[in-house]
């Protein structure tokens, strides 16, 4: 027979041999165990490593570039930071529908400068060398202080995405408003704040200079009838006949109190505004608040470079621009030197679409003021007229009417 094996009782714990025998469990991990063997950190670090590097790059380029020069002994020098009162170069203010983000891509993408659309925060963008910007010619705005009290409120009450502001864009907040929200209370007050430093602060009757300190401020043109018809198409909800956006009604007003945009058509809206912003730019040219204008339908980027003073060693504020401008632009083939080409409407308005009864317009039918007012605009800016003329017998209010 087999010998029969002797039986024994497992035994558990230190009697069975003490700890080691036992499996590990997570009480025996390292604290450095448990943190990198988190899911959160296997898969986070895909992302949370490659935004510190970002972050750390923009922290570098635009707050502390010296700290570059001096970690590399000077070896690598770069761009010295401009803070919220350090001068740009040029502010180039345009209404909206003329064509300001081709502009801002045209400088940045043939020279490589750093232009910003309606952004001018030099210390989280790269817009060191200026801005394109529609709002800002709130700078130049005479607006009686008893209206702007109104108009800051309509404004700041809630965001508006699309009329291209919002404080964000100007500095780092002074209230650390949290970008996490696109508007709230924080906002509202810093919104307040943007706009009590910036409005009619390029006014030769304001004591107080602006905050953002451009020197050079240009003043970029449109076909006006072109203008109105980007202006319908982007603002007007069914277009000619449509209602006008509310967020247009909001700043239009808030801008120019002294004209009821609510009683306008769509068109008329938009032309009317058309009319106000440039008509308040063109007074402060004459004013020499600002210094210049081009029409951007006969520019190339080196002719807006040289008003804004980009080729000239004596008013370049970063010398390498003046550098590799002046080269680029002295090359007769240079791309540089080509004019802007400008994006078509699918929309094509007439001077008849302007008298009143058309397209929903409430005035009398017939009447020519909207007209006139525009074609004020194209002789300021030196538009051909007669190339905007209807099929039909047409009579010129300016010949025989007083503006």
């Amino acid at each position: 027979m087999p010998a029969r094996r002797k039986k024994t009782t497992k035994k558990s714990g230190k009697a069975a041999g003490g700890p080691d025998d036992d499996p590990p469990t997570d009480s025996d991990e390292t604290l450095s165990e448990i943190f990198w063997s988190h899911p959160l950190i296997k898969r986070g670090k895909f992302f949370f490593f490659p935004y510190i590097l970002w972050t750390a790059y923009f922290y570098l380029r635009l707050k502390h570039p010296e700290y570059v020069s001096t970690a590399t002994a000077g070896l690598i020098n770069l761009r010295s930071a401009v803070g919220v009162g350090d001068p740009r170069q040029v502010l180039i203010l345009a209404s909206p529908s003329s064509a300001t983000n081709q502009m801002a891509k045209e400088l940045s993408s043939k020279f490589g400068l750093e232009i910003g659309k309606e952004t001018s925060d030099s210390e989280t963008y790269f817009v060191r060398d200026g801005t394109v910007s529609w709002f800002r010619g709130i700078r130049f705005l005479n607006t009686p202080d008893s209206d702007k009290v109104k108009s800051f409120i309509d404004i700041c009450q809630e965001e508006q995405m699309n009329m291209g502001f919002h404080p964000n864009s100007y500095r780092i907040p002074v209230n650390s408003c949290s970008n996490k929200k696109i508007w709230d209370e924080c906002w509202q007050k810093e919104c307040m704040l943007t706009l009590v430093k910036e409005w009619s602060c390029a006014t030769q009757n304001n004591p107080k200079p602006c905050e953002i300190n451009f020197e050079h401020v240009i003043h970029q043109v449109r076909n006006p009838l072109r203008t109105i018809e980007s202006l319908v198409f982007n603002f007007c909800e069914g277009e000619m006949q449509g209602e006008v956006a509310s967020s247009f009604l909001v700043y239009a007003s808030a801008l120019f109190p002294h004209h009821n945009f609510y009683e306008n058509s769509c068109i008329e809206a938009a032309g009317y505004f058309l009319v106000e912003y440039q008509t308040a730019l063109i007074e402060a040219r004459k004013r020499d608040e600002i210094k210049a204008f081009y029409r951007i339908e006969d520019s190339s980027a080196c002719d807006v470079a040289k008003l804004a003073g980009f080729m000239n060693s004596e008013t370049a504020l970063y010398a390498p621009n003046q550098v590799r401008i002046a080269e680029k632009c002295g090359n007769s083939s240079s791309n540089a030197r080509t004019v802007i080409e400008e994006k078509e409407n699918s929309l094509k308005l007439g001077w008849k679409d302007l008298h009143g009864g058309m397209h929903g317009s409430m005035k009398k039918e017939g009447d020519k003021d909207l007209e006139k007012k525009v074609r004020v605009l194209f002789h300021e800016f030196g538009y051909n007229v007669t190339a905007e003329l209807d099929e039909a017998p047409y009579v010129d209010p300016l010949s025989s009417e007083e503006l």
